[in-house]
């Protein structure tokens, strides 16, 4: 991802950079097309790419689940109504329906289908509408921190944990495992 933003940015100034963007926050709830998206993101970013090309690149950024993912998450789902909240269009929501993922959890909520994008309390708000649960009945587990600060913001437990691995410890740790 770095690399699709000119490579000059941490990991934590990369997701702010990317969830402050215009063209990403559009293409992201379904309101820009990928096309599009390309073009504006290359300008807005001043990226050494052709729209096209960063296309090509920008679909094979995700390049496959963590081992232990899917375990995870079968497990979780046995125990929990459970959920995919992601940021993502279309371009590579069809990677993870193409990986398995959908099974392993009760609800898959897609920025590009929800209409919002995490870390806005809007998108909160619509995926546990979905859920049919108040805040203060969720945990949300992410990587970065300003995605679990948007979920706090809104009354969410959450926890930045980086892997499967961290992720499995912190369920047990909270006993939830």
């Amino acid at each position: 991802m770095s690399k699709l933003l000119g490579g000059t940015h941490t990991r934590e100034q990369m997701w702010r950079a990317w969830l402050a963007s215009p063209a990403v926050r559009a293409y992201e709830s379904g309101n820009l097309s990928e096309t599009e998206f390309a073009h504006q993101v290359v300008a807005e970013f001043a990226l050494d790419y052709t729209p096209e090309s960063y296309l090509t690149e920008f679909r094979d950024w995700l390049v496959g689940p963590f081992p232990g993912a899917q375990e995870l998450l079968s497990l979780t789902k046995a125990r929990y109504q459970t959920a995919l909240l992601s940021n993502m269009g279309s371009a590579h929501w069809c990677k993870i329906e193409a990986w398995g993922f959908l099974q392993h959890v009760h609800h898959a909520l897609p920025s590009f289908r929800i209409g919002a994008v995490k870390p806005d309390q809007e998108y909160f708000q619509r995926a546990l509408n979905v859920m049919n649960i108040s805040p203060d009945e969720a945990i949300f587990f992410f990587a970065y921190q300003i995605n679990c600060d948007g979920a706090i913001a809104f009354g969410i437990a959450a926890f930045c944990t980086r892997g499967v691995d961290e992720t499995r410890f912190k369920l047990i740790e909270l006993g939830l495992l």
